[in-house]
């Protein structure tokens, strides 16, 4: 089980995300008497594709993942850190989940009641336009990953992949693995096998070099020139 722990008010949180800088102090009062925060460990679910949602989730620290309950096995579709807002989607029309999301390691979250949130949207223009901002940046993601999905070979979407995880997920090199080898290869549509021969030879290559859960990015140029050409 989640375990709630409220940490500082919102006007003086230091994870607070861009749109709610625009809000003014009375509204940031307003919020803070409507969220909470919850903690999650490493494997448990923070949300489940379906269920009614009463709160937005702000991602405060941790690495979680998304995905679709399809069937034979669920479909990954991508991986957040702090910084991330859970269930943007579902604002003003849908009232229920449209994904399923997990933590990978150790993850706080801030909930916010969604019908505080929509307000705020109409009450506040600055507010509103940096969460369109966020929807936008969340569209042209989606529309890049159909893009590598579609017209790169594996060894490109796996370079393009590597590269995500350390220039945008850890933002460090080296860098410890939160995201198992068999999600990898759910995100970029192959098998766990074919993750772990591309590895071997990345590091035969001298690209990568690969300790347990440690990677380290050794020849960044290579990488990007496998993950543009394939």
């Amino acid at each position: 089980m989640a375990i709630q722990q409220i940490f500082v008010k919102c006007y003086n949180c230091s994870c607070m995300s861009g749109p709610f800088k625009a809000l003014t102090k009375e509204q940031m009062v307003k919020v803070d008497k409507n969220r909470t925060e919850l903690t999650y460990g490493k494997g448990e679910i923070i949300c489940k594709q379906g269920a009614f949602i009463s709160h937005l989730i702000f991602i405060k620290k941790g690495l979680v993942k998304f995905y679709l309950e399809t069937k034979p096995h669920p479909t990954v579709i991508s991986v957040e850190k702090n910084g991330y807002f859970i269930g943007l989607q579902s604002l003003f029309e849908q009232n229920v989940f449209q994904y399923s999301v997990e933590a990978l390691e150790d993850t706080e979250v801030c909930l916010v009641d969604l019908k505080i949130f929509e307000e705020l949207v109409y009450q506040n223009a600055a507010f509103g336009a940096g969460i369109i901002k966020y929807i936008n940046f969340d569209m042209i993601k989606l529309y890049d990953r159909v893009q590598s999905l579609s017209q790169k070979q594996i060894h490109g979407r796996f370079a393009e992949f590597l590269l995500y995880l350390k220039n945008n997920i850890y933002e460090q090199n080296p860098f410890a693995l939160s995201i198992s080898k068999r999600d990898m290869a759910d995100i970029i549509s192959t098998s766990h096998e074919s993750i772990s021969r591309m590895c071997t030879q990345l590091k035969t290559e001298g690209i990568i070099e690969e300790k347990g859960r440690i990677i380290k990015v050794l020849d960044e140029t290579k990488l990007e020139q496998i993950s543009k050409f394939g």
